[in-house]
């Protein structure tokens, strides 16, 4: 087949300065999680009738860690700081471009688990439906401004501001990947961003000898300017916590 050369289209061209404009991470650490009550837990979901998946734990996890934990909660843009009052975690969903389209669960500390569940499930649709329109608008009217360096501009000071990165992206960010081990967003609009794998069945020394369990392997990327390694420890060694000593156990009836 012959090579085929073709120019990107507006939202492509705009998508693209977007990522451009969006600071590199200033590191990242991984952690492995035994998800064996966590599995429990989500079989327990799905016997209730609910499709429920490992993110909605991953989800309601991160929400408690940082209601825990005030002090790591903060979003910086420009010259700005801001300590919400509710945790709003941005969960990434897969979309039909590089650029995944984000659902900002709002107020995530105060929804059990089974909220939680349910409003992902339900709104799902509507936030692919949202990108569709949303890509349909770039591709009509993204000629206005066809300069990138001014289209990048206009995306820096955008980002500059915390009710645009809030609205964008929620007060914390999280993505999933159930194809991969390991996955390692660097590219966020928050103080971290967690990236957590596929639930897979590792051997692992409990007590001193070899068991095998259900793993999940946590990453989470910081930003260097709000978080140091100190931050990012106490925050996945309480979302650690939180997961395997069946913190949400209670939140689903038996």
């Amino acid at each position: 087949m012959p090579d085929k050369l073709e120019r990107l289209d507006w939202a492509e061209r705009w998508l693209g300065d977007g990522f451009r404009v969006i600071e590199v991470p200033g590191g990242f650490a991984t952690i492995d999680i035994d998800m064996t009550r966590g599995v429990a837990l989500v079989d327990r979901m799905r016997a209730r009738g609910l499709k429920a998946t490992p993110n909605h734990l991953f989800v309601r996890a991160c929400a408690i860690a940082l209601s825990r934990h005030p002090d790591l909660h903060q979003l910086v843009a420009g010259t700005r700081r801001l300590y919400p009052e509710r945790v709003d975690i941005g969960l990434s969903v897969a979309g039909t471009t590089a650029f995944a389209p984000v659902m900002v669960i709002e107020n995530a500390a105060s929804k059990k688990v089974l909220e939680i569940a349910e409003e992902v499930i339900r709104r799902v649709p509507e936030v692919r439906a949202k990108e569709e329109k949303d890509l349909a608008s770039m591709r009509r009217w993204g000629w206005l401004i066809p300069w990138g360096r001014l289209r990048r501009w206009l995306l820096r000071w955008l980002m500059g501001k915390v009710w645009f990165r809030r609205n964008l992206a929620g007060t914390f960010q999280l993505s999933v990947s159930h194809m991969m081990d390991l996955t390692v967003p660097f590219l966020f609009n928050s103080a971290a961003v967690v990236g957590m794998g596929r639930v897979r069945e590792a051997v692992v020394p409990v007590g001193g000898q070899p068991v095998v369990r259900k793993i999940v392997t946590m990453s989470c990327c910081i930003d260097h300017k709000i978080w140091d390694g100190l931050r990012a420890w106490r925050f996945m060694y309480e979302l650690r916590k939180v997961l395997e000593e069946g913190e949400l156990d209670g939140e689903v009836p038996q």
